[in-house]
């Protein structure tokens, strides 16, 4: 089986010196093979549509582009999720060889469609327009045919900035690519633990834990009517726990559940599935947190704050993320918010992503702070980046 490898970029106001960075290339060692190229995203809350025109897909070849399809269509992201994707790409021919970029042409008419069915424009930074770029590792051998599975990851990719009392929705892509091949799934049945039903529209999460214990989500989905869920395009190699915090409800109040995490499931080529169902616990007392990020995010830059909790498995006690959300850039201020929170004790920590004049991403951190919250209250968490 092929080695993987999975890679992400947020791009922002600076889209253009991405372009400009070092070309990858394919080394062919003659004939051709052909890819297929499939959209897909993973779940977000506050926006009913989330509508991307893309208009080409390319990868590069020697230093020059290729076009391997013109999609020409405007997409919502949010209607890939739970295992549909869109198929960019079909059969396209391109030589053997490794490739090392790709990109997405974006258009004109991107939206964004809120919770109160307002739409509003959904803004590209200057030079998007010109690509959003992939940094990729895949291997086209002649004769064969490669699917690549591209992750939009709407969740991370939206920036509201505020102008006085109006906002501006500002894209930012995160973008992840999958060689299908290398993959593998958890899936499973999340339920009530005292009726036994379906938990339905919980966010679940697959995460991985480096070698100081930090927590990352490596993929998201949503659980369907029944509470079933999967999270599919797993890089075998790489050990996984499913971590959740139940949110479930058409409107509010919301029924809030105390987050699990299951086992750690080690992937791999023999045994790339695994299974993970769990019963959780409504939590009738909820309060909130939230704060302010400082110093204030620059147009180069996003910021997405996460709310940790350690959670017991049955190899540790670790520190997973319950729920991430993007921070809200004003003018002269930057904020976060998390509402209908069981009460307990959390922790939040502060990730800001710098694009930098060369097109290399900077990440930095704030330090993770502690939020104990309590019923029907805001626990106010300021943090610094």
């Amino acid at each position: 089986m092929l080695k993987w490898r999975t890679t992400f970029l947020t791009l922002a106001g600076l889209g253009l010196a991405l372009l400009m960075a070092c070309s990858g290339s394919s080394s062919s060692g003659g004939g051709s093979g052909s890819m297929n190229v499939h959209l897909v995203d993973g779940p977000i809350s506050g926006y009913q549509e989330i509508n991307v025109n893309i208009q080409t897909v390319e990868i590069n070849s020697n230093g020059s582009w290729i076009t391997l399809g013109t999609p020409n269509k405007t997409l919502n992201l949010l209607s890939l999720v739970g295992g549909v994707d869109e198929t960019l790409v079909a059969g396209a021919t391109l030589p053997a060889g490794h490739y090392g970029q790709m990109r997405l042409i974006l258009g004109p008419g991107n939206t964004v469609k809120l919770a109160d069915g307002t739409v509003v424009p959904l803004k590209v930074p200057s030079g998007l327009q010109s690509g959003i770029k992939l940094i990729v590792n895949f291997d086209v051998v002649a004769g064969t045919t490669k699917d690549v599975w591209i992750d939009f990851d709407a969740s991370h990719s939206i920036q509201v900035v505020q102008a006085g009392m109006s906002g501006q929705y500002i894209l930012r892509p995160t973008i992840w690519a999958f060689d299908k091949i290398a993959t593998g799934s958890i899936h499973g049945t999340l339920t009530d633990a005292t009726t036994s039903t379906g938990l339905p529209g919980a966010t679940v999460y697959a995460e991985t834990l480096d070698g100081s214990g930090k927590a990352r989500i490596a993929r998201s989905t949503v659980t369907d009517a029944n509470g079933a869920y999967t999270l599919d395009l797993l890089p075998v190699g790489t050990t996984y726990y499913v971590v959740s915090q139940p949110l479930t409800g058409s409107a509010a109040p919301f029924t809030a559940y105390d987050a699990k995490a299951s086992e750690a499931f080690a992937l791999t080529d023999t045994t790339p599935m695994f299974t993970y169902s769990a019963a959780f616990t409504a939590n009738a007392s909820t309060g909130g947190v939230g704060g302010g990020l400082t110093p204030v995010a620059t147009s180069s830059q996003n910021d997405q704050v996460n709310l940790l909790q350690s959670l017991v498995t049955s190899s540790g006690t670790f520190s997973f993320i319950v729920r991430t959300t993007m921070a809200t850039v004003g003018t002269s201020t930057e904020t976060y918010a998390f509402t209908t929170v069981p009460i307990g004790t959390f922790s939040v920590q502060a990730v800001r992503a710098t694009l930098n004049l060369d097109g290399t991403t900077t990440t930095t951190t704030s330090t993770v702070q502690p939020a104990t919250v309590t019923a029907s209250t805001t626990t106010t968490v300021n943090l610094g980046l």
